[in-house]
C-alpha cells in the first residue's frame, strides 16, 4: 500500500484521455472512502518541461535523489495532479525526504490558494 511521499510507477492517463503511459508519480494523499484511490503528482524526466521557478527539479546531485528510486534527474510538475485508482499503480520506486516533499506541498497549496505560480 503506497504511502504519502512515495514515488511509484503508475499507468498515468494522458490529459486528453487517449491512453496511458507508465511513469513515476508522487503519492500526495490517499483519498478517504471505500475505494483505494490516491492523489498523485506527475513526475517527468523532461527537464525542459519545468515551469520556471514553479516546478521542482530533483537533480541527481540532490540529497533526496538517492532514496527517490528515480533513475535520472526529474521534474515534479506541481500543477499536474490526478486521482488514480490503486489498480493503476504498478510498484514503489522509492520515497522523498520530508524537506523536498514539504516544498512540493507548499508550492501546490500556494497555487490552490492564490491561483498563481509565484
Amino acid at each position: 500500500m503506497p504511502r504519502r511521499g512515495d514515488i511509484v510507477l503508475a499507468r498515468f492517463p494522458f490529459s486528453d484521455g487517449s491512453g496511458t503511459k507508465l511513469r513515476p508519480v508522487l503519492i500526495l494523499a490517499e483519498v478517504p472512502g471505500p475505494f483505494r484511490d490516491y492523489v498523485v503528482l506527475f513526475i517527468s524526466s523532461q527537464l525542459s518541461h519545468a515551469s520556471g521557478e514553479f516546478d521542482l527539479v530533483l537533480d541527481r546531485s540532490h540529497a533526496a535523489f538517492q532514496r527517490s528510486g528515480l533513475k535520472v534527474s526529474s521534474v515534479f510538475r506541481i500543477a499536474k495532479i490526478a486521482t488514480l485508482s490503486d489498480a493503476l499503480l504498478v510498484g514503489t520506486l522509492g520515497q522523498l525526504d520530508d524537506i523536498f516533499f514539504g516544498e512540493v506541498v507548499r508550492r501546490l497549496v500556494h497555487l490552490i490558494e492564490t491561483g498563481q505560480t509565484s
